[in-house]
């Protein structure tokens, strides 16, 4: 039972790194290829010092980062990032607008900070790369899978 606990929490953080990841680089694929002119034009008029560094550091963020996400490499350090710039999202430019995405609220980014919150905590899972750099207690000879708790 333990094992396919195990097996159905690896394929939820699969679907989440996929999905996050996806969005991610899809986001900002869309604000590379559109050019970085109209964001940084919002990130102006709402006065963030720096609204080119800014705009480039998400755009850089979303694409590389979404990719790494997909691959599940160096995933809670990634996904700490987009945390912080959905944050950052929340508290600059979308809390005076309410909740809902429809008033360009904070919906879209309070979801995508909740899931990114998931990889910060539990990581890729033993389905991403992550999994071939862990280091940890190498389990006895004779332990059987329930004997040991894989992280």
């Amino acid at each position: 039972m333990k094992t396919l606990i195990k097996v159905v929490q690896d394929i939820g953080l699969l679907v989440a790194r996929l999905v996050l990841g996806l969005v991610l680089v899809g986001h900002g694929w869309l604000r590379f290829t559109h050019g970085m002119g109209p964001t940084v034009d919002t990130l102006t008029r709402y006065g963030l010092p720096e609204p080119q560094l800014f705009a480039w550091g998400a755009t850089v963020l979303e694409v590389i980062g979404g990719a790494l996400l997909i691959f599940g490499l160096l995933t809670p350090i990634v996904a700490a990032f987009v945390v912080a710039e959905q944050v950052m999202v929340i508290a600059w430019l979308k809390w005076q607008n309410g909740l809902w995405r429809a008033s360009d609220g904070i919906e879209y980014p309070v979801a995508l900070a909740a899931l990114a919150l998931i990889l910060v905590v539990f990581g890729a899972g033993r389905t991403g790369v992550d999994v071939l750099f862990r280091r940890g207690k190498k389990p006895a000879a004779n332990a059987s899978v329930y004997d040991s708790n894989p992280a």
